[in-house]
C-alpha cells in the first residue's frame, strides 16, 4: 500500500470556460478555453490552452443594424460597397436578449454560405419573415432553417444558388413557409423531390433564373418539378428565363394556381400548358416572340381574369376563335375576362366575335398599326359612339390611329364618321382629303393583314 504521507498530491482538473472580446468591428472574437490547474501539495499551479476560436457579429447595440418593433433590419442599401459597413458572414447573434425579431432583413451584405445552428441563434422560433436579397449566397447548409418555427416568407433574391433542394426545403420548414424567392440566382436543374415537403407554398419566383430546367427525367420520362404537394400554390413567376416551349403537364399539379407570370421569354406560340389551370386568373406572357394566337389558344380557362400580351412585336395575327367563341360559349369563353392588353403588338385586325367586349373593362391596344377597313369598323364606330357599348374601357382610344390604307395613315380612330362602313363599303375621301390616291378598302378576304387588294381610283 503506497503510503499517502509523500506530502505530493497531483491532481489534474480541466475545466472549461468561453471568454468574448469584443473587436473594433463590433464583432465578438470568442475564445474557448481549457484551464488545468495541478496542485502539488500547497501549490497550484494554473494555464490556458486556446482550442477553438468562431467570429459572432452582435447586433441590436451596433450601428449597422437597428431592431424596432419587431424588425431586425441590416439592410446595407447603397453602403453594400463599404466592407467596413456590411456583414461578411451570417454567424449574427442579438445582442439583447429581450427583443423579439419577426422580420429579419439581410439585403446588401456579403454572405456567400448559410450554415446551420448560425443565424440568430437562440432567437430563431419568432422569425417569420427572412431576405437576403442581394448577397452572394452560394451555398446553404442543409437544415440551415429547421429551427425558423414560424417562417412564412423566406427571399432569396439576386444571389449565386445554382440548385436548391428537400434537404434545405425541409419537412419542418415546409410546415409554415408560404412565400419562396430566388428570383435573379442561377439556378438550373430542380428535382421532383424539390418541392415535396412544401405544403403550405402559396407563392413561388423563379423569375431571372435563365436555365432553369422545369421538367426531370425519371426512366425517360418528363416529369414536373411542380409536385403535388404545390397544390395551395396561387403565385408563380417565371418571368425572364429564357424559355422556349413548356411541357403539356408541367402544371398539372397546381391546382389552386390563381396568376402566372410568363413575360419576357422565347415563346414563339401560346403554351398549351396553360390549358391545365383553369383557376387561372391572371395570366401574363407580354413581351414574347409569339406570332399568332390561334384557334382555342385560350379556351377552358374560365376564371381568367386579365391576359396581358404587350410588347410582343411579333404578334400579328388573332384568330376568332381564340377565346372559343365558335364554340360553345357557356364552356369555352372566359366570363370573368376584363382586361385585356395588346399594347405595341403588331396587329392590324381585332376580331369583332373574340370576345363579348361589353365585359372587358379594360382594353389596351394601342402602338399597333392599325387597319381603318370595315373588319375594323364595329371598333371605330363604337368608339365614336354616344353611348359606344364596347369601347368604354378602352385605354388611350383618342391616340389610335390608323396606319392602313395609306390614304387613312395617322388618321385618329375617333376623327372618323360614326357611320364608317355602313353600307359594306368607305370612300376615303369622305373621311380624309387625300390628293394623290384614294383607296377602297373594305375587308381584304385574309383576315390578318387588313389590306385590301383592289384599289379604286387615283386622282
Amino acid at each position: 500500500m503506497r503510503s499517502l504521507n509523500i506530502g505530493i498530491y497531483l491532481l489534474l482538473i480541466d475545466i472549461l470556460f468561453y471568454a468574448e472580446v469584443v473587436n473594433s468591428d463590433n464583432s465578438v472574437y470568442s475564445i474557448l478555453r481549457t484551464k488545468r490547474e495541478i496542485v502539488s501539495g500547497n501549490e497550484t499551479i494554473s494555464d490556458n490552452v486556446e482550442i477553438d476560436d468562431v467570429n459572432v457579429i452582435y447586433v441590436c447595440n451596433d450601428g449597422k443594424c437597428t431592431c424596432i418593433n419587431e424588425t431586425l433590419n441590416c439592410n446595407q442599401g447603397f453602403q453594400a460597397y463599404n466592407n467596413n459597413v456590411v456583414l461578411q458572414h451570417s454567424n449574427i447573434k442579438i445582442g439583447n436578449e429581450n427583443f423579439t425579431a419577426k422580420i429579419v432583413n439581410f439585403q446588401f451584405n456579403k454572405f456567400t454560405f448559410l450554415k446551420k445552428n448560425e443565424i440568430l441563434s437562440g432567437h430563431e422560433s419568432k422569425v417569420e419573415e427572412l431576405y437576403f436579397y442581394y448577397n452572394d449566397i452560394a451555398t446553404i447548409e442543409n437544415g440551415t432553417f429547421d429551427k425558423f418555427l414560424s417562417l412564412k416568407k423566406l427571399d432569396f433574391e439576386y444571389n449565386s444558388l445554382k440548385s436548391i433542394n428537400e434537404t434545405i426545403l425541409t419537412k419542418q420548414l415546409g410546415s409554415t413557409l408560404m412565400e419562396l424567392d430566388f428570383s435573379g440566382n442561377k439556378i438550373q436543374n430542380l428535382s421532383t423531390n424539390t418541392f415535396k415537403y412544401c405544403t403550405k407554398l402559396t407563392s413561388l419566383n423563379f423569375q431571372r433564373n435563365k436555365k432553369i430546367n422545369l421538367v426531370a427525367k425519371i426512366n425517360g420520362i418528363n416529369v414536373t418539378v411542380f409536385p403535388e404537394a404545390l397544390e395551395n400554390l396561387k403565385y408563380l413567376n417565371l418571368a425572364s428565363c429564357n424559355l422556349k416551349e413548356f411541357d403539356e403537364n408541367v402544371f398539372i399539379n397546381l391546382r389552386s394556381l390563381q396568376k402566372l407570370i410568363l413575360s419576357n421569354n422565347l415563346f414563339t406560340f401560346v403554351p398549351k400548358a396553360i390549358k391545365m389551370l383553369p383557376t387561372l386568373q391572371h395570366l401574363d406572357i407580354k413581351s414574347s416572340f409569339i406570332r399568332s394566337i390561334n384557334d382555342c389558344d385560350f379556351c377552358n380557362l374560365p376564371n381568367l381574369q386579365t391576359l396581358f400580351l404587350s410588347d410582343s412585336f411579333s404578334l400579328t395575327y388573332i384568330n376568332e376563335n381564340a377565346f372559343g367563341a365558335l364554340n360553345n360559349h357557356s364552356t369555352t369563353l372566359p366570363p370573368k375576362l376584363n382586361e385585356l392588353s395588346l399594347h405595341n403588338c403588331n396587329i392590324s385586325i381585332l376580331p369583332e366575335k373574340l370576345l363579348d367586349w361589353k365585359n372587358i373593362l379594360l382594353f389596351d391596344i394601342s402602338t399597333n398599326p392599325l387597319s381603318c377597313n370595315c373588319s375594323m369598323a364595329w371598333l371605330i364606330n363604337d368608339i365614336n359612339a354616344t353611348s359606344p357599348l364596347y369601347a368604354n374601357g378602352t385605354l388611350y382610344k383618342n391616340k389610335l390611329v390608323c396606319h392602313y390604307p395609306r390614304a387613312l395613315y395617322g388618321t385618329h380612330l375617333h376623327k372618323i364618321s360614326g357611320d364608317f362602313c355602313s353600307n359594306g363599303t368607305f370612300d376615303v375621301e369622305e373621311v380624309v382629303k387625300k390628293r394623290d390616291e384614294i383607296y377602297y378598302a373594305c375587308g381584304d378576304g385574309y383576315g390578318r393583314t387588313g389590306m385590301s387588294k383592289n384599289f379604286l381610283i387615283n386622282n
